[in-house]
């Protein structure tokens, strides 16, 4: 039977039943502000994406932006769900058999901020910088008695979008909060720890592996957009490290770090040091998956 927690204003029965005793105790206002900030970069980079972009000059001869236009091997949507829905779907079900509402509510709201830091910062440049994509002339289908592009006129404002890709930081902002969580809850980037043998699932070859599979993806999606003429390498490198660097800051605000010998349980950001889990508790090897059995034994011999 589920222990049944205490009663919490605004919060169902249910809830507090299903969820252990002392998982709201982390519930502050201040998380309020982190979602209302959040929200509010969404916003902006979907108000700065329906903006004109800077309109910069060109060459009707210049080889860089004289692709053929090509369609999407991954298309904006299935990338989008992907680097959304399914580090989301992972780590909810996760935190609810753990029946961890701290962990429920910490893990969307370090991919929802990342994702939504990564958006205003790559919509922001998109719009300023104005670069062209590689196929730019093939959209403008340039009319010399006009002297004007005569193509479609969303084709030729999206074609003006190319720095940084929007793909490629979107796969990675998604990608990269789901590696840091695997590696976080499987112990994977701990490289220099022991961990319990005795099956399959101990090895950590395996969950270096499984945490390292969301980057691949992300990889991937990044490398489709040179491929298909979208964007050029710079574009695809900036966007890249955006995403990156954007999951990372929200992720670490929220959980501990990874390669730290840390319990991956999520941080109690407002409340006393002391009563951060992430620093108080040890790993359980149950729960965690792996036993850092070393630590012990340096702490004994330092103390002696």
């Amino acid at each position: 039977m589920p222990r049944s927690g205490p009663f919490i204003p605004g919060l169902p029965s249910g809830l507090t039943g299903y969820f252990h005793r002392d998982s709201f105790d982390f519930l502050d206002r201040a998380y309020v502000v982190d979602w209302a900030i959040s929200s509010l970069m969404w916003f902006a980079g979907w108000m700065i994406k329906s903006l004109p972009p800077f309109e910069r000059d060109f060459s009707t001869k210049d080889p860089l932006i004289d692709h053929k236009h090509r369609p999407n091997q991954i298309s904006g949507d299935f990338n989008w769900t992907v680097a959304f829905v399914v580090p989301v779907a992972i780590t909810v079900v996760v935190g609810l058999l753990r029946r961890s509402a701290h962990e429920v509510h910490h893990s969307l709201l370090a991919l929802y901020s990342g994702r939504g830091l990564c958006a205003l910062v790559t919509e922001a440049l998109k719009n300023r910088v104005g670069r062209l994509r590689p196929d730019f002339l093939d959209r403008c289908k340039w009319d010399k008695t006009l002297k004007a592009c005569a193509g479609k006129v969303e084709a030729v404002i999206d074609g003006r979008r190319s720095f940084p890709s929007g793909h490629s930081s979107t796969a990675f902002a998604g990608m990269t909060f789901l590696s840091l969580w695997l590696a976080g809850i499987t112990g994977a980037w701990c490289l220099s720890q022991p961990v319990p043998g005795g099956s399959f699932l101990g090895s950590k070859l395996a969950r270096l592996t499984l945490s390292l599979l969301p980057l691949a993806f992300a990889t991937w999606v990044a490398v489709s957009r040179v491929e298909d003429y979208r964007h050029h390498k710079e574009d695809v490198i900036v966007g890249s490290i955006i995403g990156i660097a954007s999951a990372t800051i929200c992720y670490l605000i929220y959980w501990p770090n990874p390669v730290s010998y840390q319990p991956h349980t999520a941080r109690v950001v407002y409340g006393a040091p002391a009563a951060d889990p992430a620093r108080t508790r040890r790993p359980n090897p149950v729960l965690y998956g792996y036993e850092l059995t070393g630590v012990e034994n340096e702490h004994a011999e330092q103390s002696v």
